[in-house]
């Protein structure tokens, strides 16, 4: 009897022309960044060349006219996108991070909301943290209070407002335009200042039935979309869009930094900044961290990606070590950008240079509140001991 050939993995590569694209949007978005961070304000240009390249739709089924990138390919999009803007790709990750919640949650009822952005570019954006008081009202509910963390507030077409309804966590679709709605400017950050990560308002806003479905949370291990293409069948916790930003964030001061170091003078000694060993081991740990960071998240993403090319079903150790290594990609990129800062000096401090907002900004990749470093250590540490996530006392 012939032994069945076990199926060799497939070399999964970042889809060429994507990252073309991709290249050529973050040449332009690149130039308009440090007026973006003045402003606190990313441009609607940069969300039409977003559109143009084909990204707002990654994370869209190709049936109903998206990309549908793998999660590879998903990694070198937003690496290059971060690099150029990191307000830019924060507003990116949070869109398509709901064009693909919103397909698992309403199913064929989304459909006209994911067209809306493959045909005109709409942008979404949506508040994770349950807020605003809502009641049941006649055909739907009635809506009014405040939710904070809204990223791309003042340019998105939609809105996804996470609220509790008699028990149920609902999650409110609400155009931008929808009368009683306004934004107040609270995103008065250090990082990612044109991210526009304000406050919503509504007052009196009705939303119907079927436009604010029950929330629907998957096991992290499983998919949104279970019955989905291949690329989209991903594990919840496959997050790569923060992870690949900030190695984007790092990769571009790591090379504006060699620029400098190259060009640049000591002010003791005359020599170049490049000629100093302090700053030659400054770059070489920052390279490390970022290449090292690199490789283990497109490991994982690999892994992923050919287990759901054989239709294999995902089990909890493929969410930890995605958790694993995008903590690494976010931890690595910020301990990069910190060493950096000492072949910069006191020119890193100037704000006319790009240094100084890749030093601000590099510090979301840990801030967020469901990838913080101790949640993530905690939930891996919990499933290589072998302890279920919900065990209390969680401190002693």
């Amino acid at each position: 009897m012939v032994a069945k050939k076990e199926q060799l993995p497939v070399l999964i590569e970042p889809r060429e022309e994507l990252v073309r694209a991709a290249k050529q949007a973050a040449a332009r978005i690149a130039e308009r960044a440090p007026e973006a961070d003045r402003q606190r304000r990313v441009p609607v240009e940069n969300i039409r060349d977003l559109h143009d390249a084909g990204l707002l739709t990654v994370a869209i089924p190709a049936d109903l006219g998206g990309n549908e990138a793998d999660l590879v390919t998903q990694i070198a999009l937003y690496e290059i996108i971060g690099g150029a803007c990191a307000s830019t790709a924060w507003v990116m990750g949070n869109h398509s991070v709901f064009c693909n919640r919103a397909l698992g949650m309403m199913g064929d009822g989304a459909h006209s909301l994911l067209k809306d952005v493959v045909e005109r570019g709409s942008l979404i954006s949506h508040a994770a943290i349950p807020g605003g008081d809502t009641k049941p009202a006649p055909g739907g509910f009635i809506a009014t209070g405040r939710w904070p963390f809204v990223s791309g507030s003042n340019i998105s077409t939609w809105m996804f407002l996470s609220t509790m309804v008699d028990g149920d966590n609902r999650w409110m679709l609400v155009p931008t335009c929808q009368p009683g709605l306004t934004i107040e400017e609270t995103w008065l950050s250090m990082s990612a200042r044109g991210s526009m990560t304000n406050d919503v308002l509504l007052d009196q806003v009705f939303v119907a039935e079927d436009m604010a479905p029950v929330a629907v949370l998957p096991a992290a291990h499983e998919s949104w979309l279970p019955n989905g293409p291949v690329a989209l069948k991903v594990p919840t916790k496959a997050r790569v869009w923060m992870s690949a930003m900030m190695l984007g964030v790092a990769q571009t001061a790591l090379d504006e930094t060699i620029k400098f170091g190259k060009t640049h003078s000591m002010t003791l000694g005359g020599g170049t900044r490049g000629s100093m060993p302090g700053n030659q081991f400054a770059v070489a740990d920052a390279a490390m961290w970022v290449e090292s960071g690199r490789a283990f998240l497109i490991q994982e993403a690999r892994s992923i990606t050919n287990k759901a090319i054989a239709g294999e079903d995902f089990v909890p150790m493929d969410a930890s070590r995605m958790e694993m290594a995008g903590l690494v990609a976010r931890e690595n990129a910020q301990k990069a950008v910190d060493r950096l800062f000492g072949v910069r000096g006191a020119h890193g401090l100037y704000e006319r240079d790009n240094f100084e907002r890749h030093y601000r900004d590099v510090r979301m990749g840990t801030l967020h509140a469901v990838s913080t470093p101790d949640l993530v250590r905690e939930e891996v540490g919990k499933h290589l001991f072998g302890v279920p996530l919900d065990t209390q006392p969680r401190w002693v």
